[in-house]
C-alpha cells in the first residue's frame, strides 16, 4: 500500500529539509514501508542556485515558475519494480513504482514520478541554463543520519548574534543535528553537502541531470 504523509509530521513553510527530514523518518520508523519502498530524499538546485519549479503553491498563477535557490522532496521507490518487468506486468502497475511526495507543489501527496516531472520541471530546452535544475539523490538512511543545520542561512542580513532575526519563521522543536553528523562534530553541513552540486564535493548521495534522473525513477 502506497504510504501517506503521516499526520504527525511537521511542516514549516521554507524549510522544505526540514520537513522532508522528518518525513524520511517518520518512514523510516514503518517496518511495512521499509519492507516495501525504498526511502531517498532529492535535493533540486544548481551552482547559481536559481532553480525554475513550476506548480508550486508558492507561484502566482500556475504558469508561472517560481525559482528557489533549492528545494527538496522524498521520492519512493517499490522494491518490486524489477519483478513487475520480469512478469510482463501492465505499464501502469510500471508507472506506480516511483513516488513524489513534495509539501509544496500543488500535485496530489504523493505524485507519480511522470506527473510531477512533467509539471514541475519542464524539457530543459524551453529552461535557459541558469535556471535548469541539478538533483542531489540521497538515501533516507544516510539522510537522516548525517544532515545538520543551524538555520543560519535562514538569517536576515541584518541581524545581529544578540537579536536573530530570519527571513521566515523557523519550526517551534530544537535545530537538527543527525546521529551521525553529531558523532562527527556537525552542526550545519546543509549547503556543503547537500546543496552544492559539485559531484566532486564532500557531498552526499549522487548528483543527477533531468536525464539521468528521469532515468533513475523509471528502473
Amino acid at each position: 500500500m502506497l504510504p501517506k504523509p503521516p499526520l504527525d509530521s511537521p511542516y514549516t513553510s521554507c524549510y522544505c529539509e526540514e520537513n522532508i527530514y522528518f518525513l524520511v523518518h517518520r518512514f523510516l520508523e514503518q517496518a511495512q514501508v521499509k519492507a516495501t519502498w525504498d526511502i531517498f530524499a532529492v535535493f533540486i538546485s544548481n551552482a547559481t542556485k536559481t532553480v525554475a519549479l513550476w506548480g508550486q503553491q508558492k507561484a502566482p498563477a500556475a504558469s508561472i515558475a517560481v525559482i528557489w535557490d533549492y528545494h527538496v522532496i522524498l521520492v519512493l521507490r517499490s522494491r518490486s519494480g524489477s519483478q513487475y518487468r520480469l512478469l510482463n506486468t501492465s505499464p501502469s502497475l510500471i508507472g506506480e513504482e516511483t513516488w513524489i511526495y513534495d509539501f509544496d507543489s500543488n500535485l496530489e501527496i504523493p505524485s507519480r514520478w511522470e506527473e510531477y516531472v512533467e509539471q514541475t520541471f519542464p524539457p530543459e530546452s524551453d529552461i535557459p541554463p541558469q535556471y535548469r535544475s541539478l538533483f542531489r539523490v540521497v538515501s533516507g538512511e544516510e539522510y537522516w543520519g548525517s544532515f545538520a543545520s543551524d538555520r543560519s542561512h535562514m538569517l536576515s542580513p541584518t541581524a545581529d548574534s544578540s537579536s536573530p532575526e530570519y527571513i521566515s519563521p523557523p519550526p517551534p522543536y530544537p535545530i537538527i543535528c543527525g546521529p551521525l553528523a553529531a558523532a562527527h562534530g556537525f552542526t550545519n553541513n546543509l549547503m556543503t553537502h547537500f546543496v552544492s552540486m559539485e559531484s566532486t564535493s564532500q557531498g552526499y548521495g549522487t548528483v543527477m541531470n533531468r536525464e539521468a534522473l528521469v532515468s533513475w525513477c523509471s528502473q
